[in-house]
């Protein structure tokens, strides 16, 4: 019985189909089916209910995933402990990306530790949906939020982003410099509609006020807010590192120098650290070890929503 094919089973249920699992992996549907259904007679045991094109776990099916999925992230962490520097760490890592102008930073991270681990396979999804991670076998995505809604994911502290308020010169001669939460709730402020279809309304002003806010235009993608704000249709409320990007420029100001930052927290977040690869918990160490996550905060399972960007 090989290994290859178990981890490929649980890259099957992980997937959700043999289409899914296919796409992903680039494997012929035909190699994929074969090899479950040798692995079955090996077994001698059904895995999978087989109806209408529909692949369902039988019982036993159910059973041998949780007992080998952890078996075999423990089989291939000990060969690494056993054999580094010789082992060479392999799989394929599927990363789910905020699109904001930093990104780029994150990504030359990411190349290098593919020049670590050259046979380490990485897709990098630039998105801001709050994806599923098991059904788009995410191994690990990327979040911004002082907590995070799904209480099913670990989430590993890994840094910290400060929000204001920012318009362009221009917006601001027009429309006069507001000086309290009152003056902001009579100015368009263009408003991020979260992926569970909140709009972001309430927004942090100082340490311990929130103000809500108004206006004429509400959209899911931070660089289409950013661009409207480039065309003085209002004030928009982002982190400090990308709207820096735009003050050097003399393209931003920032409105309200005199009340606190908002702050609210990055994480690596991913769906078990029970099921995690050890390519996958090899590149959560490093992005921690590369931008300062704090290793001495618990990983934290979150029932509250955050700000997902």
């Amino acid at each position: 019985m090989k290994t290859e094919d178990i981890k490929l089973f649980h890259q099957v249920v992980d997937a959700g189909s043999l289409v899914r699992a296919s796409e992903i992996f680039e494997l012929p549907k035909s190699n994929i089916s074969r090899r479950i259904k040798t692995l079955e007679e090996e077994l001698n045991i059904l895995l999978f209910h087989r109806q209408n094109r529909a692949m369902q776990l039988t019982d036993a099916g159910i059973k041998f995933y949780d007992k080998t999925k952890t078996m075999l992230n423990e089989l291939e962490a000990s060969i690494q402990e056993i054999c580094a520097p010789v082992y060479e760490i392999s799989g394929h890592l599927r990363i789910q990306l905020l699109p904001l102008p930093d990104q780029l930073d994150i990504g030359r991270v990411i190349f290098q530790f593919m020049d670590m681990y050259p046979k380490v396979s990485v897709e990098i999804l630039n998105s801001s949906e709050d994806k599923n991670l098991v059904e788009n076998h995410i191994d690990v995505a990327m979040r911004i939020g002082e907590t995070l809604e799904d209480s099913s994911l670990v989430a590993r502290p890994f840094g910290r982003a400060t929000f204001g308020f920012y318009s362009t010169p221009q917006y601001i001669e027009s429309n006069g410099v507001p000086l309290t939460a009152e003056d902001l709730q009579k100015l368009n402020v263009i408003r991020y509609r979260f992926p569970s279809g909140q709009i972001y309304s309430q927004l942090p002003f100082g340490k311990d006020k929130t103000v809500e806010v108004s206006g004429n235009l509400i959209m899911n993608s931070v660089p289409l807010i950013i661009e409207a704000c480039l065309q003085n249709r209002g004030i928009i409320f982002i982190p400090e590192k990308v709207a820096n990007f735009y003050i050097e420029r003399g393209l931003f100001v920032r409105i309200f120098n005199d009340i606190e930052p908002s702050i609210n927290h990055c994480w690596l977040v991913y769906a078990s650290r029970k099921h995690l690869s050890l390519a996958a918990r090899t590149f959560i160490n490093y992005m921690l070890q590369e931008f300062g996550g704090d290793d001495d905060l618990c990983d934290i399972e979150n029932d509250v929503r955050g700000m997902i960007i």
